[in-house]
Protein backbone atom coordinates (compact mmCIF):
# COMPACT_ATOMS: atom_id res chain seq x y z
CA UNK A 1 0.00 0.00 0.00
CA UNK A 2 1.13 3.56 -0.75
CA UNK A 3 1.60 5.61 1.66
CA UNK A 4 -1.27 8.41 0.05
CA UNK A 5 -3.45 5.41 0.29
CA UNK A 6 -2.73 4.83 4.07
CA UNK A 7 -3.25 8.35 4.78
CA UNK A 8 -7.04 8.26 3.04
CA UNK A 9 -8.14 4.88 4.89
CA UNK A 10 -7.19 6.92 8.90
CA UNK A 11 -8.51 9.90 7.14
CA UNK A 12 -12.06 7.91 6.49
CA UNK A 13 -12.10 6.41 9.75
CA UNK A 14 -11.28 9.34 11.98
CA UNK A 15 -13.96 11.20 10.24
CA UNK A 16 -17.10 9.18 10.40
CA UNK A 17 -20.17 10.68 12.83
CA UNK A 18 -20.06 7.52 14.81
CA UNK A 19 -17.27 5.63 15.79
CA UNK A 20 -17.22 2.36 18.06
CA UNK A 21 -14.71 0.88 19.97
CA UNK A 22 -14.25 -2.18 21.53
CA UNK A 23 -11.55 -3.44 23.75
CA UNK A 24 -9.58 -7.21 23.73
CA UNK A 25 -7.13 -8.46 25.89
CA UNK A 26 -4.31 -11.23 25.08
CA UNK A 27 -4.67 -13.35 28.52
CA UNK A 28 -1.41 -14.76 28.77
CA UNK A 29 -2.41 -19.14 29.97
CA UNK A 30 0.39 -21.01 30.95
CA UNK A 31 2.45 -21.64 27.76
CA UNK A 32 -0.48 -20.29 25.33
CA UNK A 33 -2.50 -17.16 24.71
CA UNK A 34 -6.39 -16.04 25.02
CA UNK A 35 -8.55 -13.31 23.61
CA UNK A 36 -11.14 -12.18 25.64
CA UNK A 37 -13.07 -9.45 25.19
CA UNK A 38 -13.14 -6.30 28.20
CA UNK A 39 -16.66 -4.78 28.82
CA UNK A 40 -15.99 -1.26 28.84
CA UNK A 41 -18.73 1.24 30.45
CA UNK A 42 -19.40 4.09 28.19
CA UNK A 43 -17.49 7.04 29.83
CA UNK A 44 -14.36 4.53 29.66
CA UNK A 45 -14.62 3.90 25.91
CA UNK A 46 -14.76 7.87 24.99
CA UNK A 47 -11.95 8.55 26.86
CA UNK A 48 -9.93 5.93 25.20
CA UNK A 49 -11.56 7.26 21.83
CA UNK A 50 -10.11 10.91 21.84
CA UNK A 51 -6.65 9.01 22.89
CA UNK A 52 -6.70 6.93 20.00
CA UNK A 53 -7.86 9.64 17.39
CA UNK A 54 -5.01 11.76 18.53
CA UNK A 55 -2.24 8.95 17.74
CA UNK A 56 -3.83 8.13 14.73
CA UNK A 57 -4.30 11.80 13.47
CA UNK A 58 -0.42 11.87 14.57
CA UNK A 59 0.06 9.19 12.07
CA UNK A 60 -2.02 11.46 9.47
CA UNK A 61 0.01 14.67 10.26
CA UNK A 62 3.49 13.13 9.66
CA UNK A 63 2.65 11.94 6.69
CA UNK A 64 1.40 15.33 5.53
CA UNK A 65 4.71 17.02 7.26
CA UNK A 66 7.38 14.30 6.12
CA UNK A 67 8.02 14.05 2.49
CA UNK A 68 10.38 11.03 3.08
CA UNK A 69 7.96 8.97 4.91
CA UNK A 70 7.17 5.54 3.32
CA UNK A 71 5.30 2.45 3.19
CA UNK A 72 7.70 -0.60 2.58
CA UNK A 73 7.46 -4.19 2.79
CA UNK A 74 9.20 -5.67 6.16
CA UNK A 75 11.17 -7.91 4.05
CA UNK A 76 12.68 -4.71 2.28
CA UNK A 77 13.54 -3.23 5.80
CA UNK A 78 16.74 -1.12 5.95
CA UNK A 79 18.14 1.35 8.34
CA UNK A 80 15.76 3.95 7.83
CA UNK A 81 13.42 5.29 10.51
CA UNK A 82 10.96 7.00 8.44
CA UNK A 83 9.12 4.23 7.39
CA UNK A 84 5.82 2.45 8.11
CA UNK A 85 6.24 -1.44 7.66
CA UNK A 86 4.11 -3.48 6.10
CA UNK A 87 4.18 -6.87 6.96
CA UNK A 88 4.46 -9.36 3.77
CA UNK A 89 6.34 -12.17 4.97
CA UNK A 90 4.76 -15.30 3.88
CA UNK A 91 4.10 -17.25 7.53
CA UNK A 92 2.67 -14.92 10.33
CA UNK A 93 3.22 -15.04 13.68
CA UNK A 94 0.28 -16.80 15.27
CA UNK A 95 -0.88 -13.38 17.54
CA UNK A 96 -1.82 -11.90 14.16
CA UNK A 97 -4.84 -14.78 13.79
CA UNK A 98 -6.24 -12.85 16.76
CA UNK A 99 -6.99 -9.63 14.56
CA UNK A 100 -8.68 -12.48 12.03
CA UNK A 101 -11.06 -13.70 15.46
CA UNK A 102 -11.84 -10.41 15.85
CA UNK A 103 -13.09 -9.61 12.27
CA UNK A 104 -14.69 -12.83 11.94
CA UNK A 105 -16.54 -13.37 14.88
CA UNK A 106 -18.84 -9.71 15.34
CA UNK A 107 -22.34 -11.24 15.47
CA UNK A 108 -23.67 -10.39 18.65
CA UNK A 109 -23.73 -13.05 21.34
CA UNK A 110 -20.33 -14.49 20.00
CA UNK A 111 -17.88 -12.98 23.34
CA UNK A 112 -20.18 -13.95 26.53
CA UNK A 113 -19.22 -15.36 29.89
CA UNK A 114 -20.86 -18.26 29.27
CA UNK A 115 -18.04 -18.94 26.05
CA UNK A 116 -15.73 -18.14 28.70
CA UNK A 117 -14.57 -15.15 26.39
CA UNK A 118 -15.10 -12.51 28.26
CA UNK A 119 -13.45 -11.22 31.17
CA UNK A 120 -14.04 -11.35 34.46
CA UNK A 121 -12.59 -10.01 37.53
CA UNK A 122 -13.46 -13.67 39.36
CA UNK A 123 -11.91 -15.81 37.11
CA UNK A 124 -8.79 -13.33 35.43
CA UNK A 125 -6.07 -11.22 36.44
CA UNK A 126 -5.12 -7.88 35.31
CA UNK A 127 -1.20 -9.33 35.64
CA UNK A 128 -2.18 -11.75 32.86
CA UNK A 129 -2.71 -9.34 30.25
CA UNK A 130 0.18 -9.92 27.52
CA UNK A 131 -1.54 -7.02 25.06
CA UNK A 132 -4.88 -5.40 23.99
CA UNK A 133 -6.23 -4.92 20.69
CA UNK A 134 -8.55 -1.86 19.98
CA UNK A 135 -11.13 -2.20 17.33
CA UNK A 136 -12.14 0.94 16.55
CA UNK A 137 -14.62 2.78 13.31
CA UNK A 138 -17.65 1.46 12.06
CA UNK A 139 -18.49 -1.36 10.13
CA UNK A 140 -17.51 -0.42 6.57
CA UNK A 141 -14.39 1.63 7.97
CA UNK A 142 -12.80 -0.13 10.65
CA UNK A 143 -8.97 -0.66 11.75
CA UNK A 144 -7.32 -2.63 14.83
CA UNK A 145 -4.97 -1.41 16.84
CA UNK A 146 -2.43 -3.70 18.70
CA UNK A 147 -0.77 -2.97 22.00
CA UNK A 148 2.43 -4.85 23.73
CA UNK A 149 0.94 -4.71 27.42
CA UNK A 150 3.79 -4.49 30.58
CA UNK A 151 3.14 -5.38 33.98
CA UNK A 152 4.27 -1.54 35.06
CA UNK A 153 1.02 -0.83 33.40
CA UNK A 154 -0.87 -2.73 36.23
CA UNK A 155 -1.68 -1.35 40.03
CA UNK A 156 -2.18 -3.65 42.46
CA UNK A 157 -4.19 -2.85 44.87
CA UNK A 158 -2.70 -4.39 47.45
CA UNK A 159 0.42 -1.62 47.34
CA UNK A 160 -0.19 1.90 48.62
CA UNK A 161 -0.95 4.46 46.27
CA UNK A 162 -2.58 7.60 47.16
CA UNK A 163 -5.23 9.26 44.96
CA UNK A 164 -6.77 12.64 45.13
CA UNK A 165 -9.65 12.18 47.35
CA UNK A 166 -11.74 15.45 48.91
CA UNK A 167 -10.40 18.75 49.49
CA UNK A 168 -7.01 18.66 51.11
CA UNK A 169 -7.12 14.89 51.52
CA UNK A 170 -5.46 11.84 49.95
CA UNK A 171 -7.45 8.10 49.67
CA UNK A 172 -6.37 4.86 48.84
CA UNK A 173 -6.53 2.84 45.79
CA UNK A 174 -9.24 -0.08 46.60
CA UNK A 175 -9.17 -1.99 43.33
CA UNK A 176 -6.37 -2.74 40.66
CA UNK A 177 -6.38 -1.08 37.58
CA UNK A 178 -4.74 -1.51 34.09
CA UNK A 179 -3.10 1.77 32.23
CA UNK A 180 -4.09 1.46 28.69
CA UNK A 181 -2.14 4.49 27.11
CA UNK A 182 -3.49 3.55 23.33
CA UNK A 183 0.04 4.29 21.81
CA UNK A 184 0.21 1.50 18.16
CA UNK A 185 2.83 -0.76 17.76
CA UNK A 186 0.95 -2.60 15.21
CA UNK A 187 -2.48 -1.83 13.34
CA UNK A 188 -4.58 -3.31 10.45
CA UNK A 189 -6.49 -2.01 8.11
CA UNK A 190 -8.45 -4.08 5.48
CA UNK A 191 -6.26 -7.55 4.75
CA UNK A 192 -2.89 -5.18 5.56
CA UNK A 193 -1.10 -5.39 8.85
CA UNK A 194 1.28 -2.61 9.51
CA UNK A 195 4.16 -2.21 11.89
CA UNK A 196 4.66 0.81 13.55
CA UNK A 197 7.09 -0.40 16.91
CA UNK A 198 9.43 -3.24 14.81
CA UNK A 199 11.16 -3.76 17.84
CA UNK A 200 8.22 -5.27 19.92
CA UNK A 201 8.06 -7.70 16.84
CA UNK A 202 11.55 -8.75 17.04
CA UNK A 203 11.06 -9.35 21.00
CA UNK A 204 8.06 -12.05 19.95
CA UNK A 205 9.67 -15.68 19.91
CA UNK A 206 7.52 -16.88 17.11
CA UNK A 207 8.60 -13.87 14.76
CA UNK A 208 12.30 -14.59 15.64
CA UNK A 209 11.87 -18.16 14.32
CA UNK A 210 10.24 -17.00 10.76
CA UNK A 211 13.15 -14.75 10.30
CA UNK A 212 15.81 -17.51 11.23
CA UNK A 213 13.70 -19.53 8.89
CA UNK A 214 13.39 -16.90 5.57
CA UNK A 215 17.06 -15.96 6.60
CA UNK A 216 17.89 -20.06 5.87
CA UNK A 217 16.39 -20.11 2.60
CA UNK A 218 18.16 -17.14 1.44
CA UNK A 219 21.16 -18.66 2.14
CA UNK A 220 20.57 -21.59 0.31
CA UNK A 221 19.72 -19.40 -2.53
CA UNK A 222 23.12 -17.68 -2.21
CA UNK A 223 24.60 -21.38 -2.07
CA UNK A 224 22.67 -21.82 -5.93
CA UNK A 225 24.97 -19.20 -7.23
CA UNK A 226 28.57 -20.29 -6.38
CA UNK A 227 29.78 -16.87 -5.39
CA UNK A 228 30.84 -18.05 -1.95
CA UNK A 229 33.21 -20.70 -0.33
CA UNK A 230 32.62 -21.31 2.79
CA UNK A 231 28.35 -20.51 2.56
CA UNK A 232 29.05 -22.24 6.27
CA UNK A 233 29.62 -19.21 8.21
CA UNK A 234 26.89 -17.95 6.86
CA UNK A 235 24.22 -20.66 8.68
CA UNK A 236 26.33 -19.76 12.11
CA UNK A 237 24.74 -16.31 12.33
CA UNK A 238 21.12 -16.52 10.96
CA UNK A 239 20.16 -16.75 14.99
CA UNK A 240 21.78 -12.80 15.35
CA UNK A 241 18.49 -11.02 14.31
CA UNK A 242 20.04 -7.55 12.73
CA UNK A 243 22.27 -10.42 10.24
CA UNK A 244 18.90 -12.41 10.02
CA UNK A 245 16.75 -9.67 8.51
CA UNK A 246 19.70 -8.52 6.16
CA UNK A 247 19.78 -11.81 4.93
CA UNK A 248 16.31 -11.96 4.39
CA UNK A 249 15.68 -9.25 2.26
CA UNK A 250 18.45 -10.52 0.14
CA UNK A 251 16.53 -13.52 -1.56
CA UNK A 252 13.28 -11.72 -1.54
CA UNK A 253 14.42 -7.80 -3.03
CA UNK A 254 17.74 -8.05 -4.48
CA UNK A 255 18.35 -7.47 -8.15
CA UNK A 256 22.46 -8.52 -8.02
CA UNK A 257 20.43 -12.34 -8.18
CA UNK A 258 19.41 -11.71 -11.63
CA UNK A 259 23.41 -11.36 -12.70
CA UNK A 260 26.41 -13.82 -13.75
CA UNK A 261 28.43 -14.91 -10.88
CA UNK A 262 31.35 -13.09 -13.39
CA UNK A 263 29.76 -9.75 -13.19
CA UNK A 264 29.15 -9.91 -9.25
CA UNK A 265 33.25 -10.97 -8.93
CA UNK A 266 34.51 -8.54 -11.42
CA UNK A 267 32.31 -5.63 -9.35
CA UNK A 268 33.66 -6.84 -5.87
CA UNK A 269 37.52 -7.43 -7.52
CA UNK A 270 37.60 -3.52 -8.60
CA UNK A 271 35.38 -1.44 -5.78
CA UNK A 272 37.95 0.24 -3.74
CA UNK A 273 36.26 -0.75 -0.63
CA UNK A 274 35.32 -4.92 -1.33
CA UNK A 275 38.13 -5.10 -3.25
CA UNK A 276 40.82 -5.05 -0.26
CA UNK A 277 37.38 -6.88 2.14
CA UNK A 278 37.33 -10.02 0.14
CA UNK A 279 39.71 -12.89 -0.14
CA UNK A 280 39.35 -15.77 -3.11
CA UNK A 281 39.67 -19.44 -3.66
CA UNK A 282 42.02 -20.88 -6.63
CA UNK A 283 37.95 -21.47 -8.33
CA UNK A 284 37.29 -17.85 -7.90
CA UNK A 285 34.63 -17.90 -5.18
CA UNK A 286 34.62 -14.80 -2.22
CA UNK A 287 35.89 -16.62 1.01
CA UNK A 288 34.43 -14.88 4.17
CA UNK A 289 36.79 -15.68 6.68
CA UNK A 290 35.48 -12.46 9.22
CA UNK A 291 32.46 -10.76 10.02
CA UNK A 292 33.17 -7.45 8.44
CA UNK A 293 33.52 -9.30 4.99
CA UNK A 294 30.49 -10.98 5.73
CA UNK A 295 28.08 -7.86 6.32
CA UNK A 296 30.32 -6.26 3.05
CA UNK A 297 28.79 -9.64 1.45
CA UNK A 298 25.39 -9.14 2.77
CA UNK A 299 25.56 -5.71 1.47
CA UNK A 300 26.63 -6.53 -1.84
CA UNK A 301 24.02 -8.67 -2.27
CA UNK A 302 21.49 -5.86 -1.18
CA UNK A 303 22.93 -3.60 -3.69
CA UNK A 304 24.45 -0.92 -0.89
CA UNK A 305 27.02 0.15 -2.74
CA UNK A 306 25.98 3.20 -5.07
CA UNK A 307 27.63 5.65 -7.35
CA UNK A 308 26.81 9.20 -8.00
CA UNK A 309 27.36 10.47 -11.82
CA UNK A 310 26.98 13.73 -10.82
CA UNK A 311 30.05 13.78 -7.39
CA UNK A 312 31.71 10.75 -9.33
CA UNK A 313 31.41 9.70 -5.12
CA UNK A 314 30.51 5.94 -4.09
CA UNK A 315 28.70 5.36 -1.26
CA UNK A 316 26.89 2.82 0.59
CA UNK A 317 23.11 3.25 1.35
CA UNK A 318 20.85 0.63 2.31
CA UNK A 319 17.69 2.70 1.92
CA UNK A 320 16.89 3.88 -1.44
CA UNK A 321 13.94 3.90 -3.59
CA UNK A 322 14.11 2.54 -6.93
CA UNK A 323 12.62 5.13 -9.74
CA UNK A 324 10.26 4.00 -12.25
Amino acid sequence: MEIQQLKTKLQTIVSLDVIGINVFFIMKNNRSFLLKKADIRNDATEGLKKVLLTHINEIIAEIDSNDELRVINLSAADDRTTVIYEYDLDEQPEFFSYFENIQNNRQPGYYSTSNRNMFRFETDSLMDVDGYILRFGDEDNSMMVYRKNYPVNVFKRDKIYLIKGDETQFTTMKDDFLRIDSKIDFFKIDDSVFIKNVDILEKFCEFKQIIIAEATCSIAAVSSLGLVENIEVLNERVGEMPFARKLTKVSRTSPVFTLPKANIINFAKNHRLLKKAFKYSENGSIILDTKSSQNLFIRLLNDDFLHSELTNNDYVTPAKDKLD
